[in-house]
């Protein structure tokens, strides 16, 4: 197949407003599926190409879903996102599960001054560190920036939501100052809804560095194919 056939099926995926990742695995299975028919069927690229346009049709098929947004998606985006927000919160999940049953052990079986230190330490490092991974690695999570025409994954628009956290760090700094040594006990109405506060503080966090590490598992492994395909914006 030749580079500019290749270039051919990579727009025509662009023009489905496909992110970058899934055109990276799409246009491996129109290769692989027109080679086919050109071999099996004694097909020219373009009745092949028409032919293979046809089998993804419903997976491509731009049509608006009735969400907030007016933008059209095609079932295949929907389905790629669901995946990938599925993972990241069954990751996100387990670890906040974890991360709160520590606390609560600890609540329950140290001395409630050594405990207050430790908690806020521990807050201070779960806010802290999705913005060291993102000074670390500015470079990446700035190139959407620099192919401003295309979308390069459902994961760029997930891991800028850390910014709103000096506002939860605030509240929970907060929080634990002021707090008793009996917050934690599920014993009473105050006690429970502290509990599940802190449960989704956890979550909530935990989401924001899994997306993270997932964007930038994606991003390196999308490089190549950006600088071999694509120029970068004006």
């Amino acid at each position: 197949m030749t580079t500019e056939q290749k270039q051919e099926i990579r727009t025509f995926l662009l023009n489905k407003k496909l992110p970058i990742d899934i055109v990276m695995e799409v246009e491996d299975h129109f290769v692989s599926q027109i080679n086919e028919l050109q071999s099996e069927k004694n097909l020219n690229f373009d009745d092949a190409f028409n032919a293979t346009i046809i089998s993804w049709y419903d997976d491509l098929r731009l049509f608006w879903d009735g969400n907030w947004s007016t933008e059209k998606t095609s079932a295949l985006i929907k389905k790629s996102t669901r995946q990938k927000l599925i993972s990241i919160l069954k990751k996100s999940s387990l670890i906040a599960v974890m991360v709160y049953i520590v606390v609560l052990l600890s609540y329950f079986f140290i001395p409630f001054s050594a405990f207050r230190i430790i908690l806020g330490v521990l807050i201070s490092l779960v806010i802290v560190f999705p913005l060291i991974i993102y000074i670390k690695e500015k470079k990446y999570f700035d190139l959407p920036k620099k192919y401003k025409d295309i979308q390069l994954s459902a994961h760029q628009n997930l891991v800028s939501v850390f910014f709103i956290l000096p506002i939860s760090s605030v509240w929970f700094f907060r929080f634990v100052l002021e707090v008793n040594d009996n917050f934690l006990t599920p014993d009473h109405v105050k006690g429970i809804v502290v509990n599940f506060l802190f449960l989704f503080f956890f979550f909530f966090e935990a989401a924001i560095i899994v997306s993270q590490q997932k964007y930038l598992e994606m991003i390196r492994n999308i490089i190549p194919y950006l600088e071999k395909n694509f120029k970068i914006s004006a």
